[in-house]
């Protein structure tokens, strides 16, 4: 009896000591989220509890790293796991058939109805993954892309799994893309019933990015079938201005939380670019401060990016940690990043002339630092002639769609889904 009265109190004690230390690294963890973050309750609590998980796991330790090697790596593990444990838990659904895919030796996702009589249209849709060119892949955007896939009343879905930097270079991603999609549009009617007429492509981050690029280059090069439409979700669209109103909220409002930060924004695109980041960590510093901006870029710059047509909210500087960072200049930068800053392929923003593009949707959110440039993309779309629809979400943040079970991600998603089935069902 003594034995088991000492096991009980030595199992409460053991209880109590571990209840103490779950609250104690609750209070270590906290840090305040921005007053105006998710509108929807359920929404708020579930970033109160991703938020921290998300530093405690992917941001502390990446810092430890002893190299940019080190802290990418650890990131690809990372969000492997989130991505796991976002996604579907079986690699069934009794309405998609599912399968992981070959084209033109690019690795693809595919998803097509088993019913063939609960197609809308026969189009296809095209997806691209974000994660900064240096992360991601299909598997953990699957709890998005199996969503979408659902909700589209389409032929086929198919999500790229395109080649990440450092090991591949720019543009070795955009060409991954383009050769899948010469694959649909040559392959897709006779395999999957699609017309190639009815493309249309999505992507968010650095995939709205190589959306933008990709519409672009097909433009230039009077390519055939023309795509139909693109999705922009909070698009990485240009990094000749780091100091843009959003980046500076977020060192205002962000700072020290795990979402999107311009540090590792920069240093995964600047990778992308074929940087030695792992010799050159002081250049995503200087980045920060637009130190890496010759004076071409500049000019090109500030001949595009025209802030007077953001939002009086946008633009409400408040002093302080608002105001922008001197620049401090890294001439060896300059000299390697130059000729990217300017090249409509590596930075779709920087093209002058964007009329003739198919009809576009660009979401962006509050609470991120590529809100600013995704917003004047989509006033320069429309001021080029093209059929845009800018959706801002005041609550939202960049990475959101990544939890596709966030009310206000579905609300995103009910939006794509109306503007993308009105497009291809009105062609």
């Amino acid at each position: 009896q003594m034995a088991g009265k000492a096991a009980l109190i030595s199992g409460r004690t053991v209880a109590k000591v571990g209840v103490v230390a779950v609250v104690l690294l609750a209070a270590l963890l906290y840090r305040p989220l921005p007053a105006g973050m998710m509108s929807d309750s359920s929404d708020r609590i579930a970033m109160h509890v991703v938020e921290p998980l998300l530093r405690l796991f992917y941001t502390y330790p990446t810092a430890l790293c002893g190299d940019a090697q080190c802290s990418l790596n650890w990131a690809r593990g990372v969000m492997s796991w989130v991505g796991l444990l976002n996604g579907p838990f079986f690699n069934y659904d009794g309405k998609l058939h599912m399968r992981n895919r070959l084209w033109n030796d690019v690795k693809v996702r595919i998803y097509y109805p088993r019913d063939n009589s609960t197609v809308e249209s026969d189009g296809a849709i095209v997806f691209i993954h974000g994660g900064g060119y240096a992360v991601g892949s299909t598997e953990e955007y699957e709890g998005l892309t199996k969503t979408m896939a659902n909700m589209m009343s389409t032929r086929l879905f198919v999500s790229i799994d395109y080649r990440l930097a450092p090991e591949t270079f720019f543009p070795g991603a955009l060409e991954d893309c383009e050769k899948v999609l010469e694959y649909i549009i040559e392959n897709g009617k006779a395999i999957y019933g699609v017309d190639p007429r009815k493309i249309v492509l999505m992507g968010d981050s650095a995939g709205g990015n190589a959306v933008a690029a990709i519409t672009q280059r097909r433009r230039e090069r009077k390519a055939v079938p023309k795509i139909l439409g693109q999705v922009l979700l909070y698009p990485l669209l240009q990094l000749s201005d780091v100091q843009t109103y959003s980046y500076r909220q977020h060192k205002r409002e962000l700072s020290g939380l795990a979402f999107i930060d311009p540090l590792t924004s920069v240093h995964y695109h600047l990778w992308y670019a074929g940087i030695d980041m792992n010799a050159h960590p002081e250049y995503a510093r200087a980045a920060l401060t637009n130190g890496h901006v010759n004076e071409a870029a500049k000019k090109l710059r500030d001949e595009l990016m025209d802030y007077s047509v953001l939002p009086a909210e946008f633009r409400n500087d408040v002093g302080g940690t608002d105001l922008p960072v001197p620049t401090q200049p890294n001439k060896e930068l300059m000299a390697q990043i130059g000729p990217f800053l300017t090249n409509p392929d590596f930075a779709p923003f920087m093209r002058r002339d964007l009329s003739n593009l198919p009809s576009a949707l660009v979401v962006t959110c509050e609470y991120d630092v590529l809100r600013d440039e995704g917003a004047i993309y989509a006033h320069r779309l429309k001021k080029a002639g093209v059929t845009t629809q800018w959706s801002h979400y005041k609550h939202g943040v960049h990475g959101m769609f990544n939890f596709p079970k966030l009310k206000i991600t579905q609300d995103a998603l009910n939006e794509i889904k109306d503007w993308t089935m009105t497009l291809l069902l009105a062609d």
